[in-house]
């Protein structure tokens, strides 16, 4: 058993969720953890955060820094640039979730790091809105910087899900919480649409996506509580504590085989899910000749299918379990990218059927992304030990940051030394492959019964 240092002794089955005036304890006294305004609240961040990914990553601003802040002539090395941003913000998260997990659940203030890493987030997309031609440095600086604000608050954010709602029911709220998330960030793009196809102030887009984020996000600053640690703990306790809690778990990671199985296949395929995220919007440009107008609807109709997409899926989780769930997704992600091959592949089809293969590979990728995410968010709640749910959910954090280092910079790489996106989708493929087969060594409650039968 690897040792519980400092932990509060309150078992989580017994914890309450403050309450507000407006509330009663008969949802608590039912098997909930939690009060509605909290798993509200906590859904609600997700529509927050996402329009980050959606506008900055995928959709608008990566357009921008390939034909404005970089320049247009340059498909390769904007693809380079943008995938060694990407790298680097993950590694900085890489590096440091586990530890701050640790920190925040021994400390018991994952709310103050959620907070103090949105407002990074916030602050650092709000000096986006300054870039221009050949404002490099600003653009690539002030991205890492929000995307480490961004994936830092994820972890906290994620670490509050075994505290709200018991195991048998964190599917349904994880999808939810996805689900949100996809109207969220499709809400923000409609907002930032009028500006994106006016041209003339897309420097201010992010302005709105911050501003987007500061004001949805209040309520789970104000609504989600920590539980109290069982005595008051200083900065300089909480630090040295979540330390020697994070490297006691490093070297009794054996114990917890199939977390580290699941990780293993968690960052291969979130390789592929990171790098689709990441060159979706550009690869449609550069490779099918999306236009903007495009690309801004192609974005709106993913998620518009995604939102649904993910709520479904957290119920085809509950049903079947997140294991089941994972690979069947996984065997879609393997359809989609034959399929974005197969736009791409030269002199296969017309320019306009290219687009049309596109757009249906588009509709299925939006149904898969949430699935994928949401469920394996799910999957590390349920495996995450009593009390630990901070530091675990940092190690997922560590893997997929891990892999979100790789996938973007293989992808730019290829694309840069081969001047091929189509051989670069090649190598996206190859890591939802590998993911599938190492889910194969995930044992479950259910695997191991029918094992035993």
């Amino acid at each position: 058993m690897v040792r519980n240092v400092g932990l509060a002794k309150t078992p989580v089955s017994k914890y309450s969720a403050p309450m507000n005036s407006h509330e009663s304890n008969s949802e608590l006294s039912e098997g909930r953890l939690s009060t509605k305004a909290q798993r509200f609240s906590w859904c609600l961040f997700d529509f927050a955060n996402s329009a980050f990914p959606t506008v900055i990553i995928t959709a608008i601003y990566v357009i921008y820094f390939k034909d404005v802040v970089v320049g247009s002539e340059r498909v390769g090395e904007s693809d380079k640039l943008w995938g060694m941003a990407n790298s680097i913000g993950a590694a900085i998260v890489f590096l440091t979730a586990p530890l701050l997990g640790a920190i925040a659940d021994f400390s018991g203030k994952k709310k103050l790091f959620l907070i103090v890493f949105s407002v990074l987030c916030i602050v650092a997309t709000s000096l986006l809105a300054f870039t221009g031609s050949g404002t490099v440095s600003l653009a690539v600086g002030a991205f890492i910087v929000a995307l480490v604000g961004f994936e830092g608050a994820c972890v906290f954010y994620n670490a509050f899900l075994p505290s709200l709602v018991p195991k048998h029911e964190m599917e349904r709220l994880s999808g939810a919480g996805w689900a949100l998330g996809y109207l969220g960030g499709l809400g923000c793009l409609l907002l930032c649409l009028p500006i994106a196809l006016g041209k003339t102030y897309l420097h201010l887009i992010p302005a709105v996506v911050a501003i987007w984020f500061a004001l949805f996000a209040i309520p789970a600053f104000v609504y989600l509580k920590d539980r109290a640690p069982t005595h008051a703990v200083s900065a300089g306790q909480a630090i040295r504590q979540g330390a020697s809690r994070f490297i006691s778990t490093v070297l009794e990671i054996g114990k917890y085989k199939n977390l580290v199985k699941f990780l293993a296949a968690f960052f291969f395929y979130n390789n592929a899910v990171a790098t689709i995220i990441v060159f979706a919007v550009a690869f449609s440009k550069d490779s099918l000749a999306f236009t903007t107008a495009q690309n801004i609807t192609l974005i709106i109709i993913m998620n518009i299918v995604a939102a649904p997409g993910a709520y479904a899926f957290g119920w085809v989780a509950k049903r079947i379990g997140a294991k089941r769930t994972i690979v069947i997704t996984l065997s879609m992600w393997l359809a989609v990218v034959a399929g974005a091959e197969a736009a791409a592949w030269p002199g296969l089809f017309s320019k306009s059927g290219a687009q049309n293969c596109f757009w249906g590979v588009a509709v299925l990728a939006s149904l898969c992304i949430g699935a994928i995410q949401a469920t394996s968010r799910t999957f590390v709640g349920q495996l995450a030990p009593e009390g630990r749910s901070g530091e675990f959910f940092g190690f997922m954090a560590f893997a997929g940051k891990g892999s979100a280092i790789v996938g973007p910079l293989v992808f730019g790489v290829v694309s840069s030394t081969f001047d091929s996106q189509r051989l670069a989708v090649a190598s996206i493929g190859f890591f939802f492959l590998i993911g599938l087969m190492m889910m194969g060594f995930v044992r479950t409650a259910e695997t191991r019964a029918r094992d035993a039968a």
